[in-house]
């Protein structure tokens, strides 16, 4: 995270989770948190493995390949 940026996490009184990322703020119910939070673990696993880390093809490698 780039120093500057403040990562916060708050629990409102309605129950819902709010994720904040600088300017963009994710709102979860408490089991679409736990599942998103098990999916950046595992994300995070691979990407901190090098050996596990796949690179995904480039534009210029492939035309047809769009990154999002």
């Amino acid at each position: 995270m780039p120093s500057g940026q403040q990562l916060k996490l708050n629990v409102c009184d309605c129950s819902r989770i709010h994720l904040t990322y600088g300017s963009i703020t994710l709102h979860f119910e408490k089991e679409e948190f736990l599942a998103y939070a098990m999916q950046l673990t595992r994300m995070a696993a691979q990407v901190s493995n090098p050996a596990g880390f796949r690179r995904a093809p480039s534009l210029a490698d492939q035309k047809a390949t769009t990154c999002h």
